[in-house]
């Protein structure tokens, strides 16, 4: 199967660009940057060099769209701000039997972009790879996959819903044996790596997202700002912290150790001001209970949000963050050893 990339230079880009590259596709990235190229080479993929979005000469032009016409399955791996435009201009040029994917962490815009622009008879995958590019295998990971419903009605939700789950790692058949759609043959390579397949609607991933990733990188975000804004001094407190305040500023920093632009577009880019409105509202609540010293109002507000939790979630998660303050403290062990 004939794989073309669109960036590359990113960490997800390069990431699926050597797996599918190690599982029998030929790949070609597509990008301007040298910096790309020398990810290609790296690889061992094909690279072409041309601007997509860009005024390039005829030649370069022309030999860009020549390549998306040829592929089988187009991977766009751009920013988010820049993913609907990259789709619109590639989505036409594409050749009835391919298969358009993207891979950005919001969903709506960009399978609505995929809809518009694709060619008739483009197949339709938004994917949303719940890891990042550190990630040694799909052993354990989660992926979810967004198809058109506009193009195949409730079948091709239908049909990769029947992939849900994971099967673990039992091998496969690669690209070239698997049967059916090429959106099905690419999620049934992912579950035989061991993903865990999810199949959402644009609108339902996109509501989970606005929490789960948008909620929480928005809390992150807001805790290393105000510690930079209180002056307090991360490396110098670090001898004092408990497990759970160390595993915390880990993933603030984490966060602050990654690429600034993607974690700021998501935030703009899913639908955050009802998010936030609801979590600065409750913030604000708590700060009033905390000042009046109304201590057994605050411990209702507490219970209340166990009750929905529900007994059975926080205990699991009880004992799951129990296991991980464990490994914190053999870890803080060893290094003073």
């Amino acid at each position: 199967m004939k794989i073309t990339i669109i960036g590359g230079a990113g960490g997800m880009g390069k990431w699926f660009a050597g797996f599918f590259k190690a599982n029998g596709a030929e790949v070609r990235i597509v990008d301007k940057s040298e910096q790309t190229e020398a990810v290609a080479r790296q690889i061992g993929v094909e690279f072409l060099k041309t601007d997509i979005l860009g005024d390039e000469k005829e030649e370069k032009k022309e030999e860009g769209e020549k390549e998306v016409a040829a592929t089988e399955v187009l991977l766009v791996s751009v920013p988010i701000d820049l993913t609907s435009r990259v789709i619109e201009r590639v989505g036409p040029r594409m050749p009835a039997g391919s298969l358009l994917m993207d891979l950005t962490s919001v969903k709506k815009a960009p399978v609505a972009a995929m809809e518009r622009f694709a060619s008739s008879g483009v197949e339709i995958l938004g994917t949303h790879p719940l890891f990042g590019p550190s990630a040694k295998s799909l052993q354990g990971q989660t992926v979810i996959l967004v198809p058109s419903t506009s193009r195949s009605g409730s079948s091709g939700l239908v049909s990769l819903k029947g992939l849900r789950g994971s099967r673990g790692s039992r091998g496969s058949r690669g690209l070239r044996g698997s049967r059916g759609s090429k959106s099905e043959k690419i999620a049934e390579l992912f579950k035989s790596k061991g993903a865990r397949i999810e199949v959402l609607t644009a609108a339902e991933h996109d509501e989970i997202m606005a929490v789960v990733q948008g909620l929480t990188h928005f809390i992150l975000i807001a805790f290393g700002v105000a510690l930079k804004d209180l002056d307090f001094e991360v490396a110098r407190a670090r001898r004092f912290m408990n497990p759970q305040f160390k595993i915390i500023t880990d993933f603030v920093g984490r966060l602050l150790h990654q690429d600034p632009h993607l974690y700021a577009t998501i935030q703009t880019n899913f639908e955050m001001g009802r998010i936030h409105e609801a979590f600065l509202t409750t913030a604000s609540r708590l700060h009033e209970l905390v000042l009046e010293g109304r201590v057994g109002e605050l411990v209702k507000e507490m219970q209340e949000a166990k009750r929905h939790f529900g007994n059975a979630e926080t205990e699991r998660a009880f004992a799951d963050s129990e296991r991980v303050l464990e490994q914190k403290l053999k870890e803080g062990g060893k290094r003073k050893k």
